[in-house]
């Protein structure tokens, strides 16, 4: 059974599996449906396009404890939902491998089977209903020449990849079904940013220094909305989606498969990969 973690946006984590004074009783979050956009033909229908709208799961919890541990237990538990309520900030469930974002808009509380228990009837709002695995690929800076041939990771690593026979090139596995959006951070210093992954060229024209760092998010679902920004080493952020290349797609999402990653390699690249899922693995 994997783990299952309820994390609000504070980091205040919840094992739901392991009674340290709660315990998911039920939960339907291996549940999700599709809708579709159609036109309707004379037999049957021809679809335009499938949707999927905000998803909400019940879950059964129980504390479990004398009555005032049981209602300390409650209380952190509502202040920890509630927090992300007022910030809206989103907390996580997790789910093993995988996360999806949630808020907790429901709450039922009431007596349980015996008198060592009370039940917590809640529900968690996805308003993004994807579960999320993130893949993230490190590419450290190298003056490595094509003459020093194929090197790799052990198969300890989780995400294996290998430097290809051209120095510049790194070769990366996707194991997933669909493109994927992506975070990538390009740390400093260099004069411009030129990266070609899986044959599409990202690049950015403006200058990030040492100890800056250059954050490309092409996601949708978050507050940050598609940025393009560098961070200054005291922590100032610089809006640089204008200094981008037109003539190539900034945002394109990462193909599943194997892919190549070529670009200079006088710096350094950190890749999350976000394989989104209608389910938890």
């Amino acid at each position: 059974m994997p783990s299952v973690i309820y994390e609000n946006s504070r980091g205040v984590r919840y094992n739901l599996l392991e009674f340290s004074g709660c315990k998911l009783k039920e939960a339907d979050f291996h549940q999700y449906s599709w809708g579709t956009t159609v036109a309707q033909k004379q037999f049957g229908e021809v679809v335009d396009k499938f949707t999927k709208e905000a998803k909400t799961f019940s879950a059964k919890i129980c504390f479990r404890g004398s009555r005032d541990s049981r209602k300390t237990q409650i209380d952190n538990f509502h202040f920890s939902t509630e927090y992300d309520i007022t910030h809206q900030k989103l907390g996580r469930i997790y789910w093993g491998t995988c996360y999806i974002e949630v808020y907790v808009i429901e709450s039922d509380t009431y007596p349980g089977d015996n008198a060592l228990e009370t039940y917590n009837d809640v529900t968690f709002y996805a308003p993004y209903p994807f579960w999320i695995e993130e893949q993230k690929v490190e590419i450290t800076p190298s003056q490595q020449n094509a003459q020093e041939g194929n090197k790799g990771y052990d198969d300890s690593y989780p995400y294996p990849y290998s430097y290809a026979y051209a120095p510049n090139v790194v070769g990366v596995d996707i194991d997933h079904y669909a493109d994927s959006k992506f975070k990538l951070i390009a740390y400093g210093a260099f004069d411009l940013f030129n990266c070609n992954i899986a044959g599409n060229v990202y690049d950015v024209n403006y200058p990030v220094r040492t100890n800056q760092f250059l954050t490309i998010d092409s996601r949708q679902n978050t507050r940050a909305d598609r940025k393009c920004f560098v961070t200054s080493e005291t922590g100032i952020i610089t809006n640089v989606f204008d200094y981008r290349n037109p003539d190539h797609q900034l945002f394109a999402p990462i193909p599943s498969g194997h892919i190549l990653i070529n670009y200079v390699r006088t710096y350094g690249i950190e890749l999350t990969i976000y394989k989104e899922r209608s389910e938890p693995r």
